[in-house]
């Protein structure tokens, strides 16, 4: 394991970013529903691409290598 891979807690800031994008935007909306908030054309906008943004974000993050090396069950 590295430092900074988000097992022991610490992550890079870009990778903290891209969770609060992904889990911001939506809640906005939530929030703007359930208060009955009437929400302009770019807010909208901007919290559909943050969430959008925040999720691609994390899986080009992802990589292509498996975490754990193992095979799978051992008989």
């Amino acid at each position: 394991m590295c430092i900074g891979d988000g097992v022991d807690g610490a992550a890079d800031p870009l990778t903290k970013g891209a969770w609060i994008a992904l889990i911001g935007g939506p809640v906005y909306l939530l929030i703007t529903v359930i208060l009955d908030w009437e929400v302009p054309g770019w807010a909208a906008f901007l919290a559909v691409a943050a969430f959008i943004g925040g999720f691609v974000t994390l899986v080009l993050r992802m990589g292509d290598e498996p975490r754990d090396p193992d095979d799978g069950a051992v008989v």
